[in-house]
């Protein structure tokens, strides 16, 4: 368990599935407060009596990050409760139409751009800003291995998560000065919805892409949130503008 987590208020966005949910309880069990952000109030609910029923901090604020409105609302609602916020993991995102590229759209394009690049820019700027005021933090968001690698279909989402790495390199040398570090995991094949959803739920298709990977498996969500802590604690004060893959050596070139 990171004790170097401990009672610091964490922001999470995506916090209803997947690498989000895993990430909540991960820190919640590891003595942080955590706001949980996503649409469906339902599943925000849901987990949060699961962290409350092991003794954790919970507080849930419905919102959609596409909208540009929502970025100030969360932050507000998130002191509101807490009275402060030391860190934050923008992990929200979408696959959008993971269709080979002659099959998409304009429309498919602009969504996934929007919630993937867009919505996190808006995100970090709001951030930034309340870093700024209240002495530094740590961010951190979601990219993905397919930001330099790629499936049949990826091509808006590999461009939505190219965009985020290239961003994250300037934004730490302008930010360093304030005390706010960002960093971006880059997970590979994890064991999640989305990624079952990629391969369109096809089992043989996914034991062949985990197979692929040196480490001979999937990972987990767990794994991921494990890296997630990590660089929004004490322990990971020297790291900023990186982009960490967290991808069992797939993203690795070389012989197969």
């Amino acid at each position: 368990m990171d004790n170097s987590i401990e009672n610091k208020i964490i922001l999470i966005t995506g916090a209803s599935s997947g690498i989000g949910y895993a990430t909540a309880k991960w820190l919640a069990k590891c003595g942080a407060k955590v706001a949980l952000v996503a649409r469906r109030q339902d599943k925000l609910t849901t987990l949060q009596r699961e962290i409350h029923r092991t003794g954790g901090h919970a507080h849930t604020i419905q919102a959609d990050i596409t909208l540009n409105t929502s970025h100030q609302y969360i932050i507000e609602q998130t002191v509101k409760h807490y009275g402060h916020l030391d860190g934050v993991f923008n992990n929200a995102g979408t696959l959008g139409n993971f269709v080979p590229l002659l099959q998409q759209s304009e429309v498919d394009l602009e969504l996934t751009l929007l919630t993937n690049f867009k919505a996190i820019w808006l995100a970090v700027q709001a951030q930034a800003n309340y870093f700024k005021s209240s002495g530094g933090g740590a961010i951190v968001n979601t990219s993905s291995w397919l930001s330099d690698g790629a499936l049949i279909g990826s091509t808006t989402y590999s461009a939505s998560k190219g965009a985020l790495d290239a961003f994250i390199r300037p934004a730490a040398i302008e930010l360093s000065q304030f005390g706010i570090r960002i960093n971006n995991v880059s997970p590979g094949g994890i064991s999640t919805e989305m990624t079952r959803q990629a391969f369109n739920h096809d089992q043989s298709a996914l034991d062949k892409f985990a197979a692929q990977h040196p480490l001979k498996r999937l990972g987990t969500s767990v794994e991921v949130a494990h890296l997630v802590s990590f660089l929004l604690s004490n322990h990971a004060t020297n790291i900023t503008g990186q982009t960490i893959h967290i991808d069992g050596g797939y993203a690795i070139p070389g012989q197969r």
